[in-house]
């Protein structure tokens, strides 16, 4: 059995770059880091060129007995709310029921797709995500299973920054925006229950770009009251957003950086840091 260091690889994803930070110690710290470059035009898939990027700094991790964890872009997932299905019981009709709702909004490409449901209380809808499963093989074969490093996770950024920041959100629920080059993705808790998803392509520079998606969003909910709170991942946006804009009350997220990490040199690595 493959034994594994106290080392771990955090890797991130996205249609332009391939970004790793190595963490080591007890304590994390920053012991390499790196971006490579990669080209969203390379194959038929916007995933591929940096699958390529990710295949080709893998060579040099062979021996290196680390945990692999891979954050992937929202350029690269799929969401929809799957409301609780009457007489639906067990894993295969549950996912049957999230297949079926992807399909009413992609159609038979979602077939293709590997489909993950999070938690919910009952009676309440449930995330889902869905993935390209080529995009999924292609990360698993840069990794073999016999060999060094060891791929443990890959998590679509949602997941992986909600589990990251779940802590921040107020009782009552908020908004959740994550910003990246060309992608916006806003979910919307009330209480502890996610209850609206959106992962828009476009461009998303700053404080007013937010607010215009979050004014078109709120009268698609159906909540008596929306939450007026907005949580904030935007690394490589500049600035900070003002406490108060309109109705909305946005906070930006900002976390403690971990030792080896320069300051304000972050934003590049904050995709991967997420999965610490």
């Amino acid at each position: 059995m493959l034994r594994l260091s106290r080392e771990r690889l955090l890797v991130s994803l996205a249609p332009g770059a391939v970004s790793w930070l190595k963490l080591g110690g007890h304590t994390p710290k920053v012991v390499a880091r790196h971006t490579a470059q990669a080209d969203p035009a390379y194959g038929q898939e916007s995933w591929q060129g940096a699958v390529a990027a990710l295949r080709s700094a893998a060579e040099a991790w062979r021996k290196d007995a680390v945990a692999v964890t891979i954050v992937l872009s929202n350029h690269f997932a799929r969401y929809v709310l799957v409301p609780p299905g009457t007489g639906v019981s067990g894993i295969e009709e549950e996912h049957a029921l999230a297949r079926f709702y992807f399909s009413k909004v992609h159609g038979e490409r979602s077939r293709a797709w590997d489909v993950r449901l999070g938690d919910a209380q009952p009676d309440m809808p449930r995330l889902a995500c869905a993935i390209d499963s080529a995009l999924l093989d292609a990360l698993r074969a840069c990794f073999p299973s016999e060999g060094r490093p060891k791929l443990v996770s890959a998590q679509p950024l949602l997941m992986s920054a909600f589990n990251f920041w779940r802590r921040q959100f107020p009782a009552a629920g908020a908004w959740f925006l994550l910003v990246e080059p060309e992608r916006a993705c806003l979910g919307l808790l009330s209480g502890q229950n996610w209850v609206a998803v959106q992962n828009a392509k476009g461009h998303f520079p700053d404080e007013q770009a937010w607010v215009n998606l979050l004014d078109r969003e709120r009268w698609r909910t159906d909540l008596e009251r929306v939450p007026d709170t907005v949580l904030v991942h935007a690394p490589s946006s500049a600035g900070i957003p003002h406490a108060a804009s309109g109705a909305w009350k946005l906070q930006r997220l900002q976390a403690a950086l971990p030792a080896g990490l320069p300051p304000h040199g972050d934003a590049v690595y904050a995709t991967a840091l997420t999965a610490i």
